[in-house]
């Protein structure tokens, strides 16, 4: 029993909250694209259309943005690499932020938002610094994980290059000319 239950702790030591956060905001974005075709339909690609959900203006280019950024997010959560999901997460913030910002100027007809206070850019802004606040708390999760290296001391702490050029010339394995 207590074997399991350190498991576990250890599984919940090695989730990153970037991981978790990404899944959560991909499921929503995949489902808010799956759900939007509904409201919209199939015609009007890139239209300025009166279709919403939720009071969200929605278009057809607008449900396909939501689904490539939701399976774009999904992907990113499953990665075995975190800083990939950190750096998507970020990267996904940044997009949301900037669209906010085009839609307070009123330049993001495209996808049917033609009002500068529509309910869309607020949205687009929350998402965004959530993502952003997400991927940087991963990345500052990571940098404080107990598998950080700067506090490990033996053979398996890194060194720097001049201890490992030292050793490489005493073991005559290191020959500068070679290279």
């Amino acid at each position: 029993m207590e074997g399991r239950i350190r498991q576990g702790l250890a599984a919940a030591e090695r989730q990153n909250v970037a991981k978790v956060a990404a899944l959560l905001l991909g499921l929503g974005y995949l489902g808010a694209g799956v759900v939007g075709f509904a409201a919209t339909g199939f015609t009007g690609f890139v239209a300025n259309t009166d279709a919403s959900l939720l009071g969200l203006d929605l278009n057809i280019f607008h449900n396909i943005v939501h689904i490539t950024i939701g399976a774009g997010l999904i992907i990113a959560s499953r990665m075995s690499d975190v800083t990939i999901t950190q750096g998507v997460m970020i990267g996904v913030g940044l997009f949301y932020v900037l669209a906010a910002l085009l839609g307070f100027i009123n330049y993001l007809q495209i996808i049917s938002i033609s009002d500068s206070l529509a309910l869309d850019n607020f949205f687009h802004l929350v998402t965004g610094a959530t993502a952003l606040i997400f991927g940087l708390l991963g990345a500052r999760q990571q940098s404080e994980s107990p598998r950080d290296t700067r506090g490990l001391r033996g053979p398996e702490r890194p060194r720097p290059i001049e201890e490992r050029r030292a050793q490489w010339d005493s073991e005559e394995t290191y020959r500068e000319e070679a290279y």
